[in-house]
């Protein structure tokens, strides 16, 4: 045993469990937080040390009796058909219909949004109004034959037992942290959110911590790009009560204000707000969205529809997947990491006001080795010690009375670094006694250099945002080797709005220029280093026009675009096919791409093969693989030039007849909007 757990176990008591624990109980794949499946250990655990076989086979009991399976979705329904009271756990929770004059009860489990519920219980249990609320349910149907229910069969629940907090005493965690040293409570941290402290180096410890930053200080803004499987998601879809995750489609009433129900959106009802897959975020056509995420990430308020002014204090967390190179650095990282975010989400507007981006590159992937084995805080009493302390601003006092910052002038850098270092301030420093270098090192040079990374990203967006580099009293290493992004002149369209292009080219001796839109390229001019913007439903392009220079004399072409998938997808990888340059002699082909399902990935691979028997007979020998990690698209060329793609070779739209002419000549195909970079590759 650490000397961390020792420590934990004197000062904390029942309050800590072994968080191995969660995974040597019997909860199959039931879709349960993990604070919510410690608080099962911990009500048949009983204090011992060790999770016996009697106590699994309680859990498994327990998780049988009250956590079905969903395929038992049916089942269960058919039991209140049959008039069974049916008693499940589930993260219940109400909204209200002023329209209507009602309150509905929401039952994840059975797909129900429309149950009822007793006013006894909504008083009881104020948190089924805000996030919701975990608990045992018993519910029962009324059938709609009864009078009560207008017409309609309803679910009811007749009682609801909510799992129970142990109280919290602030005042006594945090006279508790003077036992520690600093190393011992960062691992207790680290053990408390679910991961192996010995897998991760100081640095990585600090930077695991930085992702609740959000959780403990208000409107504190983050962005974290990572490749898939280190865990971003992981920690905010178990850590706490208080945090929303949602993925795909995001709408301004789910996000802010349901203006036909009357009823308050995410960002209003929790502390922290995840957006996970944010490379995939479509826009709303109106830009409402948008237009309200800006105006709330300013000033923690917005109007929409009959809801007037509202105000909020959540953080925004957006999550992304980004591709590495061999050295495990991001693929983008010199011409902009938020390239890979969808067009609305580019705005420099938008991104300055990200309070940090966390380099979760630097982060190792998840491994069996990862959850935790160590005594931790029992997931449901940290995350409640988290959302105590948001509100204590006597943390943001200290931070500004004692930090000392150079080269932060900007209001924006100002504040998103004071926040920063108030919320680490609170978590591992919470009685306010750190040492003058501690306090530096641990919470405010980590919260510079998150909002350096912003600041770095803009300045490759945009040339009105001047490079340099804030430093701190007791710089460390990422500041004293920093490094000045470099920017240049950009064009601009029609309308005056500056377009990213060669800004985000590296400084070379090569010869740079930009295509405005509409432009055409001559199919025999010279490669130069250039950024092409696309307009949506512009006309005159090819795969010839644009590829053909930069394909020329290489001899091996590796193509990475996880979307050569559906059918009018793999034909436009053969077109491209035709482009490729044989006359110089053989060249290899390489195509990295994705497949949706097994299916998929067996059908295409077919299609793949006859491709690759075809191009042998000219000069061209193809191989492929398939690997579901990859998101950024890109062409790797042996001949010194690296093409950047934003829509990989999907570039064209759908012809309204398959007998136009288009169909034979992309340069009658009308294109969607799109980005392509030419980059040399040294």
């Amino acid at each position: 045993m650490d000397t961390f757990e020792k420590k934990a176990l004197e000062n904390f008591g029942e309050i800590v469990i072994n968080k191995s624990f969660v995974h040597q109980a019997g909860f199959g794949s039931r879709a349960i937080p993990t604070y919510v499946r410690e608080w099962i250990i911990s009500h048949y655990i009983a204090g011992e040390s060790d999770l016996s076989e009697a106590v699994r086979e309680k859990i498994a009991k327990f998780v049988h009796t009250y956590v079905p399976d969903k395929s038992e979705k049916e089942t269960i329904k058919n039991h209140l058909y049959e008039q069974q009271e049916v008693k499940i756990l589930d993260n219940f929770s109400v909204h209200v219909n002023l329209a209507k004059g009602d309150r509905y009860l929401n039952i994840p489990f059975l797909d129900e949004d429309s149950a009822f519920i007793t006013p006894q219980i909504v008083q009881e249990n104020d948190m089924l109004l805000s996030s919701g609320l975990w608990g045992l349910g018993s519910l029962f149907y009324v059938p709609p034959s009864d009078g009560k229910t207008k017409g309609k069969g309803q679910i009811w629940a007749r009682e609801f037992r909510p799992f129970q907090l142990a109280n919290v005493d602030i005042a006594y965690f945090t006279e508790c942290r003077s036992a520690f040293a600093t190393s011992e409570w960062i691992d207790l941290i680290i053990s408390s959110m679910g991961f192996n402290h010995l897998l991760y180096s100081e640095r990585q410890k600090i930077l695991l911590i930085s992702r609740l930053i959000s959780l403990v200080e208000p409107r504190y803004n983050l962005v974290e790009l990572a490749p898939k499987g280190t865990g971003k998601s992981f920690v905010f879809e178990n850590m706490s009560r208080y945090v929303a995750v949602r993925s795909g489609a995001i709408t301004a009433p789910v996000l802010f204000f349901n203006d036909s129900r009357k009823t308050p959106g995410l960002i209003t009802r929790y502390d922290c707000v995840v957006i996970d897959e944010a490379q995939k975020v479509k826009a709303d056509s109106s830009g409402e969205l948008t237009a309200l995420l800006k105006s709330y990430l300013e000033a923690g308020r917005f109007g929409r529809g009959s809801a007037g002014s509202i105000t909020a204090e959540a953080g925004i967390v957006i999550l992304a997947n980004i591709d590495l190179d061999q050295n495990r650095r991001p693929l983008n990282e010199d011409i902009g990491l938020f390239r890979i975010f969808p067009n609305f989400l580019r705005e420099t507007a938008f991104i300055d006001r990200f309070s940090g981006l966390l380099p979760g590159w630097d982060l190792p992937r998840i491994s069996k080795k990862t959850p935790s084995s160590s005594l931790g805080l029992k997931g449901d009493i940290f995350g409640e010690i988290l959302h105590t302390l948001r509100g204590d601003i006597s943390y943001r006092d200290y931070v500004k009375t004692n930090m000392e910052l150079t080269n932060c002038d900007d209001m924006r850098d100002s504040k998103a670094i004071e926040a920063g270092a108030t919320g680490l301030l609170k978590m591992l420093f919470p009685d306010k006694q750190p040492s003058d270098t501690d306090f530096y090192k641990y919470c405010v040079n980590p919260a510079i250099e998150l909002r350096q990374r912003v600041r770095d990203e803009l300045c490759k967006l945009d040339r009105e945002y001047v490079p340099l580099t804030i430093l701190s009293k007791f710089p460390d290493d990422f500041q004293s080797h920093h490094k000045k992004p470099s920017y240049a002149e950009g064009p601009r369209t029609d309308n005056g709005a500056s377009i990213p292009s060669e800004t985000l080219l590296p400084a070379t001796d090569i010869p740079q220029r930009t295509e405005t839109p509409g432009a055409k390229i001559n199919e025999v001019d010279e490669p130069v280093a250039k950024t092409v913007h696309i307009q949506d439903g512009e006309t005159g392009q090819s795969y010839q026009r644009l590829f053909g220079p930069y394909l020329k004399g290489a001899r091996v072409i590796h193509v990475t675009d996880p979307y050569i998938r559906m059918e009018y997808q793999i034909r436009n990888f053969l077109i491209f096919t035709n482009v490729i340059d044989t006359s110089d002699g053989p060249v290899k082909l390489i195509l990295t791409t994705a497949a949706e399902n097994s299916y998929q990935e067996q059908t295409n691979a077919k299609k793949l093969d006859e491709i690759k028997d075809s191009l042998a007979k000219h000069g061209i020998e193809f191989s492929y693989e398939f690997n579901s990690a990859i998101h950024d698209r890109s062409i790797a060329l042996d001949n010194g030039w690296r093409i950047i793609p934003g829509r990989g070779l999907d570039i064209f739209q759908k012809p309204a007849s398959k007998y136009e002419l288009s169909e034979i000549d992309q340069r009658k195909r009308k294109c969607r909007e799109s980005e392509i970079i030419f980059l040399r590759a040294d």
